[in-house]
């Protein structure tokens, strides 16, 4: 599929994707962690990787690592030398990056030079003036400005797109009938501008700005592509959507409790068929048993109560199940045993299921399949848990 496409697809939902994001801070918002407030001072070094999830964030000092946070409230600026993960409600990023920034919000707002690429969602979007970024920009929102200069290209899907700045290569910006594309006067586009629009009339080239490639307008897709095309962008965006909100969730898992998720792990790699034997056990026999208590009156407060926490651990056995595949991956490709961060096992791990899931017939019998093994290992788990506690 054309990137191109493919980003306009993605932009198409942007808007109610901004809603959905919340939804997994909502899940952790449980955790004290959630509760909190997190600042690093203008003069702490964070040592490797920074992994926080709360209300208010503040992030002056350094971070040798990467930042990878969920939150209300987020702010940058201190330097960060690896990549910045983040969503929240609003997104402000002043500190130098030294990799590429991945950011889901309602207000993001970047102002520091990135090294690598920019990957964008929200309401509104913008790169002010004192932002730079080395590679390019992937970005999507109701209002995206980008009054900073770019080595690369910018992708952009928007009701509103405002380009004021050098971009080093093209320009392909996706806008609705009644949105524009402006390029003001301190405008310079190096490359192609390629815009997709319903008429010539918006794109609006301010005098002084300038365009060194060709400038193409390309139309939108008449009402029976449009509906096909919204058909494969909300599929698309409901599996970015779902990914994101189990890396949260995993996330949280890992701040909380990464012995555990380390022993689960552990007991699914060792015990495979019995993990899967009793997953099947559980997902069948809790069904009937939470049936069983609504019968009757004084069961239906524990009914609910099973029935949540059944609810809780099926979620959590999507997370398990991709942090134990990601495990076997990293060390499955490494000559020695794996000793780097958690969060890159789990965040690829999560993305084969995903992928494995899009298998056409087959994704959801292996994603069920996976779900299972990570259910037994859990239930497992928590029965020895249990006992140590007697």
């Amino acid at each position: 599929m054309p990137k191109e496409l493919l980003f306009k697809r993605f932009a198409a939902l942007t808007l109610v994707g901004l809603f959905l994001v919340g939804l997994p801070l909502t899940v952790a918002a449980g955790s004290r962690q959630m509760e909190q407030s997190i600042y690093v001072g203008p003069d702490e070094i964070i040592d490797g990787n920074f992994i926080k999830a709360g209300n208010i964030i503040d992030i002056n000092g350094s971070v040798n690592g990467d930042v990878i946070v969920a939150g209300n409230s987020i702010r940058i600026s201190g330097a960060v030398a690896g990549d910045v993960i983040a969503a929240g409600n609003s997104i402000t990023i002043t500190g130098p990056v030294s990799g590429s920034v991945r950011v889901a919000g309602s207000t993001v707002q970047i102002n520091g030079r990135v090294e690598h690429n920019v990957w964008a969602v929200g309401s509104t979007v913008a790169l002010g003036s004192e932002s730079s970024v080395g590679w390019d920009v992937y970005t999507a929102g109701g209002s995206v400005e980008v009054r900073g200069p770019l080595g690369g290209n910018l992708w952009v899907g928007a009701g509103t797109v405002v380009v004021a700045s050098e971009i080093g290569k093209a320009v392909t910006a996706s806008v609705d009938k009644e949105g524009t594309v402006v390029l003001y006067p301190t405008a310079v586009v190096k490359g192609n501008l390629t815009y997709r629009a319903a008429s010539d009339q918006q794109l609006v080239v301010k005098e002084g700005a300038t365009v060194s490639g060709e400038t193409t307008r390309q139309p939108l897709p008449v009402s029976g592509q449009n509906a096909k095309h919204l058909l494969g962008a909300a599929y698309f965006f409901w599996k970015i959507v779902g990914l994101f909100g189990l890396l949260v969730i995993g996330l949280v898992l890992l701040a909380l409790a990464p012995k555990k998720l380390l022993e689960i792990n552990q007991e699914m790699v060792k015990r495979p068929w019995p993990s899967l034997g009793w997953g099947a056990v559980y997902f069948i026999v809790t069904p009937v048993v939470v049936g069983l208590l609504l019968i009757t009156l004084i069961g239906i407060p524990l009914a609910l109560i099973i029935l949540a926490l059944y609810g809780i651990s099926l979620c959590v056995s999507k997370v398990l199940a991709g942090f134990t595949l990601g495990m076997l991956l990293v060390t499955q490709t490494g000559k020695a045993a794996y000793k780097g961060s958690l969060v890159w096992p789990l965040a690829l791990g999560l993305v084969a299921v995903t992928l494995l899931s899009m298998i056409p017939f087959l994704g959801w019998a292996i994603k069920f399949i996976l779900v299972l093994w990570a259910l037994g290992a859990l239930v497992e788990v928590k029965k020895r848990t249990l006992k140590e506690f007697r």
